[in-house]
């Protein structure tokens, strides 16, 4: 299946366009990873001007971490705290970059402040199931969204995945979103079993049979730990590289991530693999 073409502004993502990545900004000091984290203006404008450097294309910005409490230990905040500092990052990236933001959260409220403060794209880890206003609410907007795998229980494996995605293009296409609009994340990491993870970017011809622009999340994620003997984030970086440049290779169109210069370098590997003949 030819897949679409979603457009973020004069951005092109999807079949023929180039590799595009999303750079991460941390709002919430419980993120799993220290260095994605930026609250304070100053540290902000600095993180999103070196991103910008590195060959950023798009800046994912969130407001509460989505890290497995399982593994992690992550607290969950409330609504009210993660639109404050939504609201707060998006008042700095207005006068500080021209990228495109795109809003992580699963939160219909939050998201709308994001919207009304020039965000371009919703990044929902629920895959549009979590709040029932979501899918109307983008479909409002008329905006962009990714769409995660989130299976109830947890996904067991590439099957239920690939099944958890469909259910959120369903509910989307119900709400009104245009396919044109949708990109899809198998949704790396999120409590799975490794071995699950490695199966996803081993099959992600799966994934790109649903037609979407595909986005893969692996940075310094607890898969390449537990392969690795990596308990701490901050050391997975070499094994992130080779993730993603496995997964472009195999078809990814967006790589999210928390170091952008090595993200570009695995983009340009990946994208020569997948290209020779």
């Amino acid at each position: 299946m030819e897949k679409s073409i979603v457009e973020l502004g004069d951005m092109k993502i999807g079949d023929g366009a180039a590799v595009r990545v999303m750079g991460v900004l941390n709002i919430s000091s419980e993120s799993f990873y220290n260095n994605s984290v930026a609250s304070e203006p100053e540290e902000i404008i600095s993180l999103i001007e070196k991103m910008e450097t590195e060959g950023a294309d798009i800046i994912d910005v969130g407001g509460a971490s989505s890290a497995p409490t399982s593994i992690y230990g992550t607290e969950k905040i409330s609504i009210e705290i993660e639109m404050q500092r939504i609201n707060h990052a998006m008042e700095i990236l207005d006068s500080c970059t021209d990228l495109p933001i795109s809003v992580d959260t699963t939160s219909s409220s939050v998201a709308e402040v994001a919207l009304e403060k020039g965000a371009s794209m919703v990044n929902d880890i629920s895959g549009v199931k979590e709040d029932d206003d979501m899918a109307s609410l983008v479909a409002e907007y008329g905006v962009p969204v990714i769409l995660m795998a989130q299976c109830s229980g947890g996904c067991a494996d590439v099957n239920s995945t690939a099944n958890a995605l469909r259910e959120s293009l369903n509910i989307a296409a119900d709400a009104g979103i245009d396919r044109k609009k949708i990109i899809i994340d198998p949704g790396i990491g999120f409590g799975k079993p490794a071995n699950v993870d490695f199966a996803i970017i081993k099959n992600l011809h799966q994934f790109l049979g649903m037609g979407q622009p595909l986005l893969i999340g692996v940075s310094r994620k607890a898969f390449l730990g537990t392969l690795l003997n990596q308990p701490e984030p901050a050391n997975r970086l070499t094994g992130t590289v080779a993730a993603n440049a496995i997964a472009v290779s195999k078809g990814a169109d967006i790589i999210r991530a928390h170091d952008v210069a090595e993200a570009v370098i695995a983009s340009q590997v990946g994208l020569a693999i997948k290209r020779v003949k």
